[in-house]
């Protein structure tokens, strides 16, 4: 049975708590006076990880916003060699760009702003290579006014040509759902949550265990749907701190029901509460972003979710094996235990670092 199971608990094992992993960029042009404006959103989790002994000064493992600003010279020369902006081949010069840090969704952020003045946007080009040696999967998303369109730059995918012509919106839609696809599959905790939540659904036999699972994901996707809706059309705000906690809680919560083997408290009712807390979780990329124009900014919101629901399939599609093989297995009450509590010790990790405490 170990032989099962030892590959996943070795997985979880490498885990972090769940984060953002991309920058932004935000870009007006104004054609007819050639003004560009320029907003780079760069969050400092990578350095701090990676430069961890350069930036903590006090050596007291928290870097706060007093060390990374007595370092800003090295962060934002680190950024200038990464970042290059050229206009018909000949970089514009960052220099005496406006820096400032700020907190959004539990991660710092470095803001570099900057006006530049006589450019041709169809002669500017990008090309970005940040933290791609410290974190292969991180992405930069690209936004430029509100009608010409965005862009997702990757490892694989790090140049960009600026156009004046506008983007269509069903190439919006394309970006958006590759957007949402690997978001859900860079959301560790939410696929530790949709493991546990398919669990139970074993326990009631190889006939009944495919409708049970439609029945759960369908209801978990639902859910986190019309909170993904409602927080980033803004219509409904709740504090990034408890829904993160909320979201780790959540995971702990049903890890626990199915070590005690309670898995009748494992229904449609707390999924669907768990599943609102997951979507204010998704929804994060869209509020950052910041996209104004109505119509463009519906068909990201439904390029995203529809990039989500790819990706959960893809996932729940993984775990079918994983459970089959549980489910004939003569240790699976024993199997479901040992994944559960791996799966508590995990969470409640994240939790209490969500909260502060580690």
């Amino acid at each position: 049975m170990h032989k099962i199971f030892l590959p996943l608990l070795l997985l979880f094992s490498s885990l972090y708590s769940h984060q953002l992993r991309e920058n932004y960029l935000k870009i007006s042009y104004n054609k007819k006076t050639q003004e560009l404006f320029v907003n780079i959103e760069v969050e400092t989790r990578p350095f701090e990880q990676a430069y961890e002994n350069l930036l903590d000064d006090n050596k007291n493992g928290i870097i706060s916003f007093k060390e990374l600003r007595h370092h800003q010279t090295y962060l934002f020369s680190y950024i200038k060699k990464h970042f290059i902006l050229q206009e018909s081949n000949k970089a514009l010069s960052l220099k005496d760009a406006k820096l400032t840090f700020h907190r959004y969704k539990n991660q710092t952020y470095l803001t570099i702003e900057k006006k530049f003045i006589n450019i041709k946007l169809e002669q500017l080009v990008l090309h970005y290579s940040l933290f791609f040696s410290i974190e292969k999967n991180h992405k930069l998303l690209l936004h430029l006014d509100d009608t010409r369109g965005d862009y997702v730059l990757s490892n694989n995918d790090r140049i960009y040509k600026f156009s004046s012509y506008p983007m269509t919106q069903l190439q919006r839609m394309y970006i958006f759902t590759k957007t949402g696809f690997s978001h859900i599959l860079d959301g560790l905790d939410h696929l530790l949550f949709i493991l546990m939540i398919l669990l139970p659904s074993i326990m009631k036999g190889i006939r009944h265990s495919s409708i049970e699972i439609l029945k759960i994901i369908t209801t978990f996707t639902l859910a986190h749907s019309l909170t993904l809706f409602l927080s980033a059309t803004g219509i409904l705000k709740v504090n990034t701190t408890f829904i993160e906690s909320s979201i780790a809680l959540s995971i702990l919560i049903v890890s626990l029901l199915n070590y005690f083997g309670d898995y009748k408290h494992i229904n449609k009712k707390i999924v669907f509460l768990f599943g609102l807390l997951h979507g204010f979780g998704f929804a994060n990329v869209l509020e950052i972003a910041g996209i104004k124009d109505r119509l463009s900014f519906i068909v990201a919101l439904f390029g995203f979710n529809f990039g989500v629901e790819l990706g959960q399939l893809l996932v729940v599609l993984f775990y079918l094996p994983l459970l089959y093989l549980i489910s004939i297995s003569k240790y699976k009450t024993n199997g479901i235990k040992l994944i559960a509590l791996f799966a508590a010790l995990i969470s409640g990790y994240w939790f209490m670092q969500r909260v502060g405490l580690v």
